[in-house]
């Protein structure tokens, strides 16, 4: 044996597979985005959402216990926002060591790699085959519904879709191939809890939702053992423990939160015709959102293998797999369905669009779809594959099943465009060539093949291809072909054409995904150019006019989600901005103008006329002065940072320190006067450690004795202790489990008795 044959199988015994298997996702992956680095040119994905969930880090890197966010519009408890990755590991921590919020790249980039070993994990559970495995696992990295969360600019939603693969995998690991053992009790506790912790609350609870339906299938047809339901108790129980920091301030701050929009849970949705089109060409399933919110986007080839599983497979796979599938066409119908009451259930009451269920569908259908692979490879020596009578009933119960979800679907039934039409015809026509008996390995590779050449048109018909005939992309684009030509010719170890036919069909498959990534835009870079923004000189004048003050509050007239730049530059310089493009503001924040003793008082320091950059007019009665023409007002009655109120008479007080959530405050106090801080009031403020009021929305405390001629605010919730605690019982009780390992499966032991 050669020195180079050593090293090579020594790396392999090491890595498990061959290193071709590691090296190709993160090859592509460079080859499409490389170009988007170093991170000084913008954001990959849009960038709206990306600076909106993301800008609390500026505070959270001055101290990362900080409690509460004195920068968001009013103020807001930083431990309770619900779209917050404040706690996520892989998220945070490159916020605070790079303090720049374009390291969001990287980030976005490495999990992109951890879909791609996440699902090949899952894959494991079907087949060993590597080939197989990096294929699909490719399939399921650049699909739509990972590809277009990233342009979308839903950062958080991407980095829990990520692990979905992997936390199926641990179910299905203790459920249905029952390994209930300590290991994948962690898996089943540890993953979900991550996705919890990335903020992805919607797809967190669609994953359960999942996970039920097998559950339940299990039970009733007695796969789950004692044992078995042991272990699942203890993972939920322990990732209820781990993620307690976040989700009980979650939980307390859901009744003092209002929404930026007026959440319908039925708005939107769409058919069953227009899910299936999702998932083959990306087309979006309604016309309310984005595409990228319905859309799957994996190609026809990994449906019609998908179907082939459905039929030939496994019971204990296939039907509570197809029970999912189907629940989840009836929540993406939205309120197109008479079935939308489901929408109206508590908790999940407050989602809205419908097709981000696809998210939590997609490693599901992608599984079916390499069960299906490797159930067409074992049967490509047979000169039909026949269907059973069984299975003919299986496959006219599914059919009929669909068909009354679709009666319920006709009342609101609309004109179907062609792309629609198309992908129903193919996917009618092969169950009727299977129906047939016309199911020979050569009539399948013809009847994908034509799929394919319809799938190229489905893409043209729904893109204008505007984006692929870019020079860059092009070549990304010739590149990317150039790679899965290799990757083809890397499959191509056995002689015959029947091994090389599927592994061909899939990767011209994975071609045309990026035809579709590429086409509609989904390889883009977002320039925000913040340098350029008038924002940038405005806050500077604030800040120079105002060096007495602690905090400035601003006040924009413009639509916030026109006018991020400003709230970048805002909470850059420390300035709080009244109004800002969030998801959810506090009740109690404070009013813009308050009426004290006759007088009129304004609670921010400045008005910004913004909306002049968007209707080119003059949208204030008065100015102070401009700043590259545009209007700025400074109100002569303006509430201080920190105020007495003694006989409706506002008197100002000497902020000494302020801080995030820690304010302290010098005066001439006497009994009977409100000392207020001018911040949104949330249960948990103190006032010199007494729990402080509501006066006026703001946080508040009344003298009832002659106190000291100081005051220090603090925001100190009890939720957040109580969370934080618990968590760490988690992490304690995760440590324990792990050195106990053995004595815990010993003492579990033959407590495999099936429920009767």
């Amino acid at each position: 044996m050669t020195l180079v044959d050593y090293t090579r199988n020594k790396i392999k015994g090491l890595m498990g597979v061959n290193l071709i298997h590691y090296l190709i996702p993160l090859l592509l992956i460079m080859v499409l985005y490389g170009s988007f680095m170093p991170m000084d040119q913008g954001f990959i994905g849009e960038w709206h959402d990306i600076t909106t969930n993301s800008e609390y880090y500026k505070l959270v890197g001055e101290n990362y216990f900080t409690t509460w966010n004195n920068l968001a519009a009013g103020g807001f408890p930083l431990i309770a926002s619900p779209h917050s990755d404040k706690y996520y590991p892989l998220s945070v921590p490159f916020y605070l060591i790079f303090k720049n919020l374009e390291i969001v790249n990287f980030i976005l980039l490495f999990h992109l790699l951890i879909s791609y070993f996440s699902f090949y994990k899952f894959g494991t559970l079907i087949t060993k085959n590597n080939n197989a495995l990096m294929i699909f696992s490719l399939i399921f990295t650049f699909s739509g519904a990972l590809i277009g969360r990233m342009y979308a600019g839903h950062h958080l939603l991407f980095y829990g879709l990520v692990w979905i693969p992997l936390l199926y995998y641990f179910f299905f690991k203790i459920t249905l191939f029952e390994e209930a053992n300590v290991k994948n009790m962690m898996g089943l506790a540890v993953i979900p809890a991550l996705i919890y912790l990335t903020g992805n609350i919607y797809h967190f609870v669609f994953m359960y939702m999942i996970l039920g339906i097998f559950f339940l299938y299990y039970a009733v047809t007695g796969r789950i053992s004692k044992k078995t339901l042991t272990y699942i108790i203890l993972a939920l129980v322990l990732m209820m423990l781990l993620i307690s920091v976040k989700s009980i301030p979650d939980i307390n701050v859901s009744g003092s939160i209002l929404r930026q929009d007026t959440i319908n849970p039925l708005e939107a949705g769409g058919s069953i015709e227009r899910d299936l089109t999702g998932f083959i060409s990306g087309k979006g399933i309604e016309t309310r959102w984005g595409a990228y919110e319905g859309e799957a986007m994996i190609g026809i080839i990994p449906v019609l293998l998908a179907i082939l599983a459905l039929i030939y497979g496994r019971r204990e796979i296939v039907i509570p797999a197809f029970l999912a599938i189907t629940f989840s066409v009836v929540w993406a119908a939205g309120g197109n369905t008479f079935f939308s009451f489901i929408h109206l259930l508590p908790i999940i009451s407050s989602f809205r669009n419908p097709g981000r269920i696809f998210g939590a569908l997609l490693p599901i259908v992608l599984f079916l779809s390499l069960y299906g692979a490797i159930l067409l490879s074992e049967m490509r020596h047979k000169k039909n594959f026949s269907i059973s009578p069984e299975q003919k009933t299986h496959i006219f119960y599914g059919l009929g099943i669909l068909g009354v979800v679709k009666l319920f679907e006709l009342p609101f039934i609309q004109i179907p465009s062609l792309d629609v039409i198309i992908s129903v015809l193919v996917v009618v026509a092969f169950i009727a060539l299977l129906l047939l008996q016309k199911g020979s390995m050569r009539n399948i590779s013809i009847f994908m093949l034509v799929g394919l050449a319809l799938s190229c048109f489905q893409l043209w018909a729904v893109s204008s291809f505007q984006g692929l005939i870019q020079p860059d992309m092009l070549l990304k684009f010739l590149i990317v072909n150039l790679c899965l030509l290799g990757l083809w010719a890397w499959v191509w170890k056995a002689k015959g054409k029947q091994k090389v036919i599927l592994p061909g069909l899939l990767i011209l498959s994975i071609s045309l995904l990026f035809v579709g990534n590429m086409s509609t835009g989904y390889i883009t870079l977002f320039t925000p150019q913040f340098n350029q923004s008038p924002a940038q000189a405005v806050t500077e004048r604030l800040i120079q006019a105002s060096p007495e003050i602690p905090q400035i509050w601003v006040y924009e007239t413009g639509i916030p989600i026109a006018h991020q730049d400003f709230t970048h530059w805002d909470i850059a310089r420390g300035i709080q901005p009244m109004t800002l493009y969030a998801a959810y503001f506090l009740k109690t924040m404070p009013q813009l103008t308050y009426n004290i003793g006759g007088l009129t008082y304004f609670s921010a320091d400045y008005v910004v006329d913004t909306l002049y950059l968007e209707n080119g007019q003059q949208n204030l009665p008065q100015t102070t002065f401009k700043v590259e023409n545009i209007s700025i007002y400074k109100p002569d009655l303006v509430l201080p940072n920190a105020f007495i109120l003694r006989n409706e008479k506002v008197l100002p007080l000497v902020v000494e320190e302020f801080k995030s959530g820690d304010v302290t405050v010098r005066g001439d106090f006497l009994p009977g006067d409100a000392v207020v801080l001018k911040s949104a009031y949330y249960p948990g403020w103190k006032a010199n450690e007494v729990e402080a009021r509501n006066l006026g929305n703001m946080v508040g405390t009344q003298i009832t004795q002659q106190p000291d001629n100081k005051m220090r605010f603090t925001f100190d919730p009890p939720d957040y202790k109580v969370g934080a605690i618990l968590s760490l019982v988690g992490v304690a009780l995760l440590l324990s489990v792990i050195i106990k390992r053995r004595e815990i499966e010993t003492y579990l032991a033959g407590k495999n008795r099936k429920f009767k």
